[in-house]
């Protein structure tokens, strides 16, 4: 008999990553979850595939693309492995025949990519979005069968019935009109009858029908655009952590979980590095004002911390501060007699193309040298870019040689509450300089949402120390509140 019974119950839209799905004790635990919510709350699930699955699938595409046979056998023979272990797990010598059948006849398909690809060795982005997505429809199978036999009314239904995207493979953008009508000609019916849909995440579809994904980290969008797409009351995304924190643990033993934070100050911490949200999962539902949760599968217990467009004002106006470790500097200078603008110009519009990601940039009073922060990993490209883009000027003397320094941190001290304090600079980089590093590069953002400096990597574990204890430590916290009612409104900036 199913635990749920129609009603007009808030409807809560789940989230479970790779890590809540990664072994058969961590599918009971959610459908454990899911069980408990489901007795005040109508429930749709969405999940990842199980932990490091779609890094071997793609293990798996790439072999086949350098002809690598044998590895693409014994690839493909660990995922069916895998998922068969977790079927035993979860249901026994019984009853178990039919779901590995179901679960193997997508890692079927993958050998068939496999098998054209060792012959035509070309993966283009529309073979890897056909595939990669393949661990979320195993991981799927499994939930939606054991929760079934857990007593749970639930259906499994693929996203690629539900999100309709654009045609741009590896990193899909949704239709939110288009979606909305098919999410709700799908999802509704079933929560109106009782029923939890168990979706796929990471993937849609064309208007063509042509499979799509949302990017790494793209399961986070699907829930968030089905929750906009439905009307959902929350989003919850349940992964390894309690929450948002205001540092990393391993490095500020003193890191406490952040009961609320602003949808923009998500958004900060996500890109420069700390695990909250994936940035493009917040836009949906800040549009459509639906709080989005973190919270932790391994201690459902915790109330995490809530997404949302307006939150109070802490004691502090630092909420966090996190750091991306590897990064690098490339610096470019310019004879004082060049005007820079048309270089900025084409240059960050080349890299717009490339998808590069700059951390942050800096720029000479002169106006003649300029520095691009980077992730260490996009350095090498950044530098081919700038010298095909640029070649006649650096052959010329128009543009002076590439400078590149590596072995950076980029440390980013977010608060949305920054905004017009006095003397937080003057804080900061005293803490910083008490622990005796140089800050190498800074910046500052208009909105006054963060501060980011770059510091040498070996020393970003204690520079993130310092300021922690500078402004979130247990001193930092004594300290009476300056302004005790009033709010912060965060929303996406357009």
């Amino acid at each position: 008999m199913s635990v749920f019974e129609p009603s007009n119950k808030n409807l809560v839209v789940m989230k479970f990553g790779g890590t809540s799905l990664g072994s058969a004790d961590r599918i009971r635990q959610a459908a454990e979850i899911v069980r408990n919510s489901a007795k005040s709350s109508r429930v749709v699930v969405v999940v990842s595939a199980m932990a490091g699955v779609t890094d071997a699938i793609l293990r798996v595409l790439h072999a086949a693309g350098a002809g690598a046979s044998a590895e693409v056998a014994k690839e493909c023979s660990e995922l069916e492995a895998q998922h068969d272990r977790t079927i035993a797990q979860l249901f026994g010598p019984r009853g178990q025949k039919q779901l590995c059948a179901a679960v193997r006849e997508p890692v079927g398909r993958l050998r068939e990519v496999c098998r054209g690809l060792i012959q035509l060795r070309t993966l283009t982005p529309q073979v890897i979005d056909m595939a990669s997505s393949l661990g979320e429809e195993m991981s799927a199978r499994i939930c939606s069968a054991y929760f079934q036999a857990s007593g749970i009314d639930a259906e499994y239904l693929d996203a690629a019935r539900l999100i309709v995207t654009d045609d741009r493979f590896g990193d899909a953008n949704p239709d939110l009109e288009a979606t909305r009508r098919k999410a709700e000609d799908a999802l509704l019916p079933l929560l109106d009858a009782g029923r939890v849909p168990v979706v796929t995440g990471f993937r849609g579809a064309t208007p063509a029908g042509q499979l799509t994904t949302l990017g790494r980290g793209g399961s986070d969008c699907s829930a968030t655009v089905i929750g906009a797409a439905i009307h959902a009351d929350e989003v919850w995304i349940w992964t390894d952590v309690d929450g948002v924190l205001t540092a990393d643990p391993r490095t500020c033993p003193q890191a406490a979980t952040l009961p609320e934070i602003t949808f923009n100050e998500a958004v900060e911490l996500s890109y420069y590095g700390a695990k909250v949200i994936h940035p493009r999962a917040t836009r949906p539902c800040m549009e459509a004002g639906i709080p989005v949760w973190i919270k932790n599968s391994f201690r459902p217990q915790v109330s995490g911390t809530k997404i949302t467009t307006i939150v109070p004002f802490g004691r502090s106006p630092v909420r966090a501060v996190t750091a991306v470790p590897r990064a690098a500097l490339v610096t470019l200078t310019t004879r004082p007699d060049v005007h820079f603008a048309d270089i900025f110009g084409r240059l960050f519009l080349r890299l717009a193309h490339e998808h590069i990601d700059v951390l942050f940039s800096t720029q000479s009073s002169s106006e003649n040298s300029f520095g691009l922060v980077l992730r260490e990993e996009d350095a090498d490209t950044v530098v081919r870019v700038i010298k095909r883009l640029f070649r006649a000027e650096l052959k010329h003397g128009v543009l002076n040689p590439i400078v590149v320094e590596s072995e950076l941190a980029v440390v980013a001290v977010l608060g949305q509450r920054m905004k017009g304090v006095v003397g937080i600079l003057g804080r900061l980089f005293s803490a910083v300089a008490r622990r005796g590093v140089s800050v190498i590069a800074v910046t500052q953002g208009a909105s006054e949402l963060n501060i980011c400096f770059a510091v040498p990597a070996a020393a970003a574990a204690s520079v993130v120390e310092a300021v922690h204890e500078e402004f979130l430590g247990s001193a930092a916290a004594a300290a009476p509140a300056p302004v005790a009612d009033r709010r912060v409104e965060g929303s996406l900036p357009a």
